[in-house]
């Protein structure tokens, strides 16, 4: 013989227990993580595509100045973001 089974009752919550447990929650505030500038570089990677005349104006001035091509733009990046900070 099959076992008549009751459906579970499921109270839904007052009002009042709803704001009880809201004012007993953290509040959230979101902050900026502090970031290395040091960290290992595996977080993101970018395709970037250049015609010739840019590769060209890339390694000739990443070449006078000592750099790789990837620190070149890293360091343009950088510099880029600075000033735009400071005005």
């Amino acid at each position: 013989m099959p076992k008549v089974r009751k459906p579970a009752v499921i109270k839904s919550p007052t009002p009042d227990q709803v704001e009880a447990f809201a004012a007993g929650a953290d509040p959230v505030t979101p902050s900026a993580p502090e970031l290395d500038p040091t960290a290992p570089r595996n977080f993101k990677a970018l395709k970037l595509g250049l015609n010739e005349y840019e590769y060209q104006i890339l390694e000739d001035a990443s070449y006078k100045v000592g750099r790789s091509k990837l620190n070149f733009i890293r360091h343009a990046i950088l510099t880029m973001a600075k000033q735009m900070d400071s005005k």
